[in-house]
C-alpha cells in the first residue's frame, strides 16, 4: 500500500482513546459550529454527519490511513460544489499492528512460515469489527455533539445527532469492512473496499493449495464444499486449516454470498487487474451482482495494477462519493 502525501495543516485532527485504542478524527473542528447554527432552526428532528473510517491493510498501521484520509478530505471539498453535511474521517491501527503490535509472525503469511496464516487472518478482520463496532459506538459520546444541540430543540423536536458511517478498507481492511456490513447493516451507508475480497474460503483455500488462475479448480466457492470435499493431506488438516475453521469461514462467506443487503448499502469497490495476492477474479461473480442489484454502486478494475491502493483509486472514490452525500 502506498503512503500517500498530505498537508497535516489542512484538516484537524483529534485523538481519543476509546476502550484503550488510540482513535484519530479529523476534521472534527468543524462540527461544533456546524451543530449550533441549527440552534436558529425550527423543526430540526435530525443533525446529520457522515463519518468515513478507513481500516489499513495486513503489516501496515493508521498511519496509511491517515494519509488517505487528508487526501479523502481535501479531494471531497474540492469536488462538492456545496456541503451540506461535513465528512470526518476516523483511523486506529488494527489489533496486532502498530502501536498494538504483539506478534509480528502472526501477521505472515503460509509462505513467510507462519503455519496459522489462515486462522491469524480471519481472527485478526473478527477483532477488527468487534473494535469497528466499539468505537462506532462510543466516538460520539467522546465528540460529545449533544452539548451542543439547545435545549429547545432537544425538548420540542427531540433533535437527534445522526452519524451516517462509511466504511473504506485497503487488503485486510477491505476484507473487514464487507464482513461488517454484512453484520451490522444499520450501521453502514457505504462501502468502499480497496482490493478486498468477500470469499475468504476461496482465498486461503486457493493460497494454501497454490493455485494459479488458469487452473480449472480456482474458480470454485469452496465455502460450498464439506471439509472432506478439499481433499487436504494430513499435514494440511492438522497444521494449516482445521475443520472448525472452514466450517466457521464458509459460514460467514456462504452468507456474504446469498444475504449480503446490496440494496440498502451503496458500494464502490476498486481492484487491481493484475492482483496476484487477492485475485480480482474471486470477487468478479459478487461485485457484478452488486453493481446489477445497486443502481449507485462503482466497480473500478485499474489495468497495470496489482495488490495496491492507487492515487487514481482514490480519485475516482472521491469522485463517486461527492455525488453520493
Amino acid at each position: 500500500m502506498k503512503l500517500f502525501e498530505f498537508d497535516p495543516e489542512s484538516f484537524s485532527k483529534e485523538k481519543f482513546v476509546v476502550g484503550g485504542i488510540n482513535t484519530y478524527v479529523y476534521n472534527s473542528s468543524v462540527l461544533q459550529d456546524y451543530v449550533s447554527s441549527f440552534n436558529n432552526k425550527t423543526k430540526v428532528n435530525e443533525i446529520p454527519i457522515y463519518v468515513h473510517y478507513l481500516v489499513h491493510h495486513r503489516q501496515g498501521d493508521y498511519t496509511y490511513t491517515e494519509a488517505t484520509a487528508y487526501n479523502v478530505l481535501k479531494q471531497f471539498y474540492a469536488k462538492k460544489e456545496k456541503v451540506d453535511i461535513p465528512l470526518i474521517c476516523v483511523t486506529f491501527d488494527n489489533r496486532n499492528h502498530g502501536e498494538r503490535l504483539v506478534d509480528t509472525k502472526s501477521n505472515s503469511s503460509w509462505k513467510s512460515g507462519n503455519d496459522t496464516h489462515a486462522v491469524d487472518m480471519i481472527s485478526s478482520i473478527e477483532g477488527n469489527i468487534a473494535d469497528l463496532k466499539l468505537i462506532m459506538e462510543f466516538l460520539p459520546s467522546y465528540l460529545n455533539l449533544d452539548y451542543y444541540v439547545s435545549e429547545d430543540l432537544k425538548k420540542e423536536y427531540i433533535t437527534d445527532i445522526r452519524f451516517r458511517n462509511i466504511l473504506s478498507g485497503y487488503s485486510l481492511g477491505g476484507h473487514t469492512i464487507i464482513r461488517f456490513a454484512n453484520r451490522y447493516p444499520d450501521l453502514v451507508e457505504i462501502i468502499n473496499p480497496v482490493v478486498g475480497c468477500n470469499d475468504m474460503s476461496s482465498l486461503l483455500i486457493n493460497r494454501l493449495n497454490k493455485r494459479k488462475e488458469d487452473s480449472n479448480d480456482f474458480y470454485k466457492k469452496y465455502f460450498y464444499f464439506h471439509y472432506k470435499e478439499l481433499e487436504f493431506d494430513d499435514d494440511q488438516k492438522k497444521k494449516y486449516y482445521p475443520e472448525s475453521f472452514h466450517k466457521l469461514v464458509s459460514r460467514q462467506d456462504q452468507e456474504i454470498f446469498e444475504n449480503f443487503p446490496m440494496t440498502k448499502i451503496k458500494m464502490f469497490a476498486a481492484y487491481g487487474a493484475d492482483d496476484q495476492l487477492v485475485p480480482t477474479s474471486l470477487s468478479r461473480v459478487w461485485a457484478e451482482l452488486y453493481d446489477n442489484t445497486n443502481e449507485d454502486t462503482e466497480i473500478f478494475i485499474q489495468e497495470g495494477v496489482g495488490h495496491d491502493c492507487t492515487p487514481e483509486m482514490i480519485e475516482r472514490f472521491t469522485t463517486w462519493l461527492a455525488k453520493q452525500i
